[in-house]
């Protein structure tokens, strides 16, 4: 049986970037102005200005993470890096439901990655 949270993973794993507007369910696009990225022993972390956008009607968290293995992890790096450095917005693709939160990611301002794009 796929949860909403496997299809989320799978469709991002399988097509790689999601255009804004395809978000699958369970996930959102923000937009993202880069103000912090962290690398720790366990998870990176990306951390985001007060402007923030991308949600209609719900509180926009401003920390986003991933586990520091896995196949987002040299993107993420390069990508943030780049957005940060260029003064270029990142768009992020996250999970909704904090249940989701790899290690490293308080629930109460941060949520897991699933898809990357630097616009």
């Amino acid at each position: 049986m796929r949860t909403p949270l496997m299809a989320l993973f799978l469709s991002v794993g399988l097509t790689g970037a999601v255009e804004a507007a395809d978000a699958p369910e369970g996930g959102a696009w923000i937009d993202c102005p880069v103000t912090s990225v962290a690398a720790f022993r366990d998870h990176l972390t990306v951390r985001c200005g007060a402007t923030a956008s991308g949600l209609r009607g719900e509180v926009s968290p401003r920390e986003f993470a991933i586990e520091s293995t896995g196949p987002l992890t040299e993107p993420l790096l390069r990508l943030a890096v780049e957005a940060k450095g260029q003064g270029k917005p990142l768009a992020i693709l996250f999970v909704r439901d904090p249940a989701a939160n790899p290690p490293g990611c308080p629930v109460d301002r941060c949520r897991r990655i699933a898809g990357l794009e630097l616009k």
